[in-house]
């Protein structure tokens, strides 16, 4: 079994990303991923005819491809072509089948096809972004219709996650059901666009995003919470699921690029911030997400753990040690008998949203503190490696651990501010139930 590390949310100049597709899987490559996925909104193309003119600037959203890139791009990557035609230069996207034929690696990097489905209701008020990987075709409702797709009247936040799902494992049956994963990306981004609810009414929703450093619209931290309201989202969620038996949430980490290192922009870049680390025996689709299936993975935003063990009871995790860095192990539970219900809820006033003019005002549920509560803490001096276990109680619903440090994450070091990932190096491991009766029963990764 080996670590391996990956990023499953990222664009190029298929949607909005500002890089070639090449740039940006070889920019993951050589910043040592294991794996990674492209997703562009809507977009997974297999027309090898589809061609962008050459600004003489980077400007707009999509982004235009800009002449300085575009130089780059010609001098670096043999393979690129380019044409004259009607007095402007035009330069061909390779296609995601292109890319995995020239890029992957057996046993040593690992590309495969993804797709961001990016959508919202009918007021543009609500976005629902879902994304798919390893499933190399575009959902026949997304043929073209931009980067952004309107739903119908009526459509709220978990009707869309629940539509989109369907159509995934359509998609995936039509395909001839190939190992495949899918997971909802940023559930605030933009202004608390989705909701504990949502995830609730979607109980066959497996995976979602707990940190995603590609947001430029943060929410407003008007709730009374630790300041990580994605963990308490993930808490109110699984403690609904947990005590009727469902499927646990499990929870993955992306950096969800659209800025590039091999582009040289001067524009602040999180590449390589956020990431899931997967612990399987093989570097394949199949491996990879049959493990995340068993839970046996972790996401990060900088924080690498040596070991997470589960023996049915016991949740055991080991940090690797960095020099000047103080980690703690923060061990989260909710209990049988704790009060589910949202015991009130908080009026977010409007923001500013620069290309429609405004956010109304949310109301947001917020749940009882006895929901996602800390039942252990460990806690290491500064280079110190840091062991720490925590053995479920009887009324324990399930337990999971948030590793914290000391570390400023490097884009808040280099004095940037945006986006929706804590302001320190963490992970987080998935919640795990204990093996016993009434517990569920696809149990994760054991001893």
């Amino acid at each position: 079994m080996h670590w391996f590390k990956g990023n499953l949310h990222c664009h190029s100049y298929w949607s909005d990303g500002r890089a070639f597709p090449d740039q940006a899987i070889c920019d993951y490559r050589d910043a040592g991923f294991d794996f990674c996925a492209i997703t562009d909104h809507n977009r997974l193309e297999a027309d090898c005819d589809v061609w962008r003119k050459v600004e003489a600037e980077e400007t707009g959203w999509p982004p235009t491809v800009g002449r300085a890139n575009f130089d780059l791009y010609r001098a670096e990557f043999p393979h690129a072509e380019w044409r004259e035609r009607d007095g402007a230069t035009e330069v061909r996207l390779q296609t995601p089948a292109e890319l995995i034929g020239r890029y992957n690696e057996p046993g040593r990097f690992l590309v495969m096809p993804g797709c961001e489905i990016t959508r919202c209701d009918a007021n543009y008020q609500r976005h629902m972004h879902l994304c798919y990987i390893n499933l190399a075709s575009t959902l026949p409702a997304s043929e073209k219709p931009g980067l952004v797709q309107g739903m119908p009247c009526g459509w709220d936040s978990s009707r869309q996650i629940a539509e989109a799902h369907r159509e995934v494992a359509e998609l995936a049956t039509s395909l001839g059901n190939p190992p495949h994963l899918s997971f909802v990306c940023h559930p605030h981004w933009r202004y608390y666009d989705m909701v504990a609810q949502d995830f609730i009414d979607n109980p066959d929703v497996r995976f979602f995003e707990v940190c995603n450093n590609g947001s430029d619209f943060p929410p407003v931290g008007l709730l009374p919470d630790d300041g990580l309201y994605n963990d308490r989202l993930w808490d109110a969620v699984n403690a609904h699921r947990a005590s009727v038996g469902q499927p646990l949430l499990y929870a993955v980490a992306n950096d969800d690029c659209h800025f590039y290192p091999s582009t040289r922009t001067s524009h602040p870049m999180c590449l390589g911030e956020a990431f899931t680390m997967v612990r399987a025996d093989a570097l394949t689709p199949d491996a990879l997400f049959a493990a995340m299936g068993r839970g046996d993975c972790y996401a990060s935003c900088g924080a690498i753990l040596d070991d997470v063990q589960f023996d049915g009871r016991t949740l055991h995790v080991s940090v690797q040690t960095k020099d000047g860095v103080a980690f703690k192990v923060r061990f989260i539970t909710t209990k049988r008998n704790a009060n589910l219900c949202v015991v009130h809820t908080v009026s977010v006033p409007s923001i500013g949203q620069p290309d429609k003019g405004g956010r109304p005002a949310r109301t947001i549920p917020v749940y009882s503190q006895e929901i996602g509560a800390t039942v252990s803490l460990v806690e290491g001096a500064k280079g110190e490696a840091v062991e720490a276990e925590y053995t479920l109680a009887d009324d324990d619903l399930y337990v999971r651990a948030r590793i914290e440090s000391d570390e400023i994450a490097p884009y808040y070091a280099a004095g940037n501010k945006g986006p929706m990932h804590p302001k320190t190096a963490m992970a987080w491991t998935q919640p795990y139930a204990g093996c016993r009766a009434g517990a569920w029963r696809d149990a994760p990764h054991l001893v």
